[in-house]
């Protein structure tokens, strides 16, 4: 479908909609590259293709970027100090928001991953796109995420999206303890045995 409409807005939409979730920074660019050079122009594929230039420096094999953020008590913390933390072999930084149906849906899964692999060195960073702060802590309290939290209660207008180029969430990103981005987006039992398989049963 996308061929018959590179010289049109619906060709821009269906990118940037649709396949900007599906594709990897390197294969938006290649695509945004076939359109006509005026499409190239417009305002969506503008932002789309700054978002993929982004989305590039987050990909499998890229150094994290550095987040900073205050958590419950509103003391600032760095993902840095997380990941060069020695305890920490591996850290998810997992985007999340308590208003989140599948966000909340994956909690289950990031608890059975923690519960079982943090005395091995797995850590979670978790960054909330919340608002409301009381939404945010209670959804935490209630759901035991004993983990790193942190917010700067600004919904999605949050630094560490645009740093991460972050289209929806839930949305995640393993990194080793020499900084490297190594997985993303683990769903599912895909967390656990993505960690099982780095750091042994």
């Amino acid at each position: 479908v996308l061929d018959q409409n590179r010289d049109n807005l619906f060709g821009v939409m269906l990118l940037s909609q649709q396949l900007g979730y599906e594709l990897s920074g390197q294969e938006l660019l290649d695509e945004i590259a076939k359109f006509p050079a005026e499409m190239q122009q417009t305002d969506a594929l503008v932002r789309l293709k700054k978002n993929a230039e982004q989305m590039i420096k987050t990909d499998i094999g890229q150094p994290f970027i550095d987040i900073a953020q205050p958590n419950a008590d509103g003391e600032q913390v760095s993902l840095e100090s997380v990941v060069r933390n020695p305890a920490n072999k591996y850290v998810l930084l997992d985007f999340w928001a308590s208003w989140c149906g599948p966000c909340m849906g994956e909690v289950p899964h990031l608890k059975e991953t923690y519960d079982k692999f943090h005395k091995k060195g797995f850590e979670i960073y978790g960054v909330s796109f919340d608002n409301n702060r009381d939404k945010w802590l209670a959804a935490v309290k209630d759901n035991g995420m004993k983990w790193i939290q942190v917010s700067d209660l600004n919904g999605f207008d949050n630094p560490a999206a645009k740093d991460y180029a972050v289209q929806g969430i839930p949305s995640n990103f393993l990194i080793d303890a020499s900084g490297n981005i190594v997985a993303k987006n683990l769903r599912g039992e895909d967390l656990y045995k993505k960690v099982e398989e780095l750091l042994g049963k």
